[in-house]
């Protein structure tokens, strides 16, 4: 939870629906969440300026205090809430065009997709007709599509640098900075003594596909929870675990958190109906009405929607197969490892992030792995 000050996002909205309370972003890659207490959204409306969460708390009675924490880290996880020094917090008429790039996004994603289909079914044809159309075939008209992207690909690889560097000087770090410590993929977490990282909405924002703003066994520590898994496997990941490999030092220690799939496949042999309904207690937007067997395979991320981009996931982990791809980074020392339980004292923050601290019953629903750069 950040106990800084918080605000609502830019983009946050709050709608009425059937005597309830709707609230969300519109760039959140969450539901909506769903309030029937009215008192809490007119303590929501506090957030209009920046205000301390722990003043908040303050006001509010004992006997309430807990369930009120619950609900503002909820908003936090999903960007309602959000550190009033972000971008997020901005003035929504100067970003509201960058926000449209992502519904955008999505719909080309889409596109794309249904578009392999008509390219597989007419091929042949299309190119015939197109050409006698209009005097460009369908190979023409790809062509056009993947230099344009290729075009905004290069221009925004341009802006990477000026993008980075103020960053990395407010934080106060180069990029030849020594014993860091890592937290990827941190969204509204902050681990103390770590450089935090995410996408957006973090301390330092960058696209992990750059690669790490720092030179090579530069890095102590590197923790990240339930990022991996959105990353496609095996090219992706691995491209991922050997950047990791390259900026930790010799002795180094990668922590990684991901969804326990042999604890889910285990869950689904056996009929455990609870393991996936208790779900809800972490994540109260997953939907109810899933199959144990859509629920896993969504988990695992078998039949993600092209739109989803980023958040969906796509590959799920046992040790083993976690393992197989740390050694082929490079990696020659693999551990399995338990909720906070890391070898390294100043690792053990699993419970920092609400999602690696997911349990049902005594059993987590994360797997959880350690990897150390070898001299």
């Amino acid at each position: 939870m950040n106990n800084g000050t918080l605000m609502l996002a830019a983009d946050a909205l709050i709608r009425a629906r059937a005597g309830r309370w709707l609230i969300h972003t519109t760039t959140s890659r969450y539901p909506a969440f769903v309030l029937d207490n009215p008192n809490l959204v007119t303590l929501l409306g506090h957030f209009v300026r920046p205000l301390s969460l722990l003043t908040v708390l303050a006001q509010v009675p004992p006997a309430h205090r807990a369930e009120v924490q619950q609900v503002l880290e909820h908003l936090q996880t999903i960007g309602v809430l959000v550190p009033a020094d972000s971008p997020a917090a901005a003035d929504p008429a100067i970003d509201w065009s960058a926000q449209r790039a992502n519904v955008h996004l999505r719909h080309l994603a889409r596109s794309v997709y249904d578009l392999g289909g008509d390219v597989a079914c007419l091929a042949t044809f299309a190119e015939t007709e197109l050409r006698e159309r209009t005097g460009a075939g369908l190979e023409r008209r790809l062509l056009a599509m993947i230099a344009a992207v290729d075009g905004l690909k290069s221009e925004l690889a341009g802006l990477r640098d000026a993008f980075v560097g103020p960053q990395l000087a407010a934080l106060g770090l180069h990029p030849h900075s020594r014993d860091l410590n890592l937290h990827l993929g941190a969204g509204p977490t902050r681990i103390d003594g770590f450089v935090n990282i995410d996408i957006q909405g973090a301390p330092l924002n960058l696209n992990l596909a750059w690669g790490l703003p720092f030179s090579d066994g530069s890095v102590q520590r590197i923790y990240v929870s339930h990022m991996l898994e959105h990353l496609f496997y095996p090219h992706d990941v691995g491209t991922f675990l050997r950047e990791m490999r390259r900026v930790l030092a010799p002795g180094g220690r990668l922590r990684l958190a991901v969804p326990d799939i042999a604890a889910c496949i285990e869950a689904y042999r056996t009929g455990d109906r609870r393991f996936f309904e208790s779900r809800h207690e972490t994540w109260d937007w997953w939907p109810k009405d899933l199959t144990p067997l859509e629920s896993f395979l969504a988990y695992a991320g078998a039949g993600a929607e092209p739109g989803h981009l980023l958040e969906s996931h796509k590959f799920g982990y046992d040790f083993e197969t976690l393992a197989k791809a740390l050694r082929a980074a490079g990696f020659d020392t693999v551990l399995e490892s338990r909720f906070m339980q890391s070898e390294d004292p100043l690792l053990q923050v699993d419970s920092a992030s609400a999602v690696a601290s997911a349990r049902h019953g005594e059993h987590y629903y994360a797997l959880f792995v350690e990897a150390v750069r070898n001299p």
